[in-house]
């Protein structure tokens, strides 16, 4: 669709908002599955392509449930909510994305910071009670055993591409995965916390938000942190000391969720796509990748 639907469609629900400029994003530059547009940076409507038309009725609802626990770090509040279900607006969280490059210029009291305010705001999350989550028709799933299935298939169709390094680390991502328990207690959690729905305010090195719930689950609460390898292991383990639900297991967890995204990603297009870029790790020595030192 060309940005004047959407633009119109804003009008036509809100003939009193104004604005003077608007920007489009979206992250998939072929059928997208949502598109966000932007008006003078301050508030935010985002319209889904393709979903189930209740998903963000859906989100809405858990969001306003566990506003209260995690309070942490801000989320989105839908204040703007037509009559068709397909698209809401928002008040933006400032700032951006908290990608592996900004990650390692932040001072170490910013990262710290960061790790308590994640921890905190995990707990409250994985807290609130699966009974309700259920009712407010929070599905349950765990896709880590499909990622994982794929980057296997992946890795066996492609693996000649790849320096004999990269093969090696992805080959012993793989074969560790056979030892792992994988079992798990399943809590409501945000499912796709990744840098690029991590939102901070590079001028003050602060979080200033976590964004797009729409793929909250009941899953395992290790999914929530598989996103955490980028920044590094010592960065995962400064979380999960904040985080008070650990069980003997979670971290290894993490990185299960975590390898078969990673797999993909390095062979997506562009190269590396955006969750594991080659750009950022294939220039580091493979001891400094998620469990590389194994």
């Amino acid at each position: 669709m060309e940005t004047k639907h959407y633009l119109q469609r804003i009008k036509n629900e809100f003939p009193n908002l104004k604005w003077t400029k608007h920007r489009r994003y979206q992250t998939i530059p072929v059928e997208p599955d949502h598109v966000m547009i932007l008006l003078d940076g301050k508030i935010a409507f985002r319209f889904e392509e393709g979903c189930d038309e209740g998903n963000l009725v859906k989100e809405c609802a858990v969001l306003n449930a566990v506003k209260s626990r995690t309070k942490s770090i801000p989320s989105p509040e839908f204040t703007f909510l037509p009559k068709s279900p397909d698209f809401v607006g928002y008040k933006a969280i400032q700032g951006t994305r908290l990608s592996p490059w900004r990650f390692e210029r932040l001072s170490r009291s910013k990262r710290a910071e960061a790790a308590k305010r994640l921890g905190a705001f995990l707990n409250g999350l994985h807290n609130y009670p699966v009974t309700k989550a259920r009712i407010l028709s929070v599905e349950e799933d765990d896709s880590s055993v499909w990622k994982r299935t794929r980057g296997r298939d992946i890795f066996a169709e492609r693996s000649e591409e790849l320096t004999p390094e990269v093969r090696k680390i992805f080959a012993r991502w793989i074969e560790r995965s056979d030892s792992v328990d994988h079992s798990f207690k399943p809590v409501l959690a945000h499912s796709d916390l990744w840098y690029k729905h991590i939102y901070h305010d590079p001028s003050t090195g602060r979080l200033s938000g976590i964004i797009d719930w729409g793929d909250i689950e009941i899953t395992d609460p290790a999914k929530d942190f598989y996103g955490f390898w980028v920044y590094g292991e010592s960065f995962l383990d400064e979380v999960l000391s904040h985080y008070d639900y650990a069980d003997p297991n979670i971290k290894e967890r993490s990185f299960e969720h975590f390898w078969g995204i990673a797999i993909m990603s390095w062979f997506s297009r562009p190269p590396g796509g955006r969750f594991f870029r080659r750009s950022t790790w294939a220039g580091r020595p493979t001891a400094e990748w998620p469990m590389g030192h194994a």
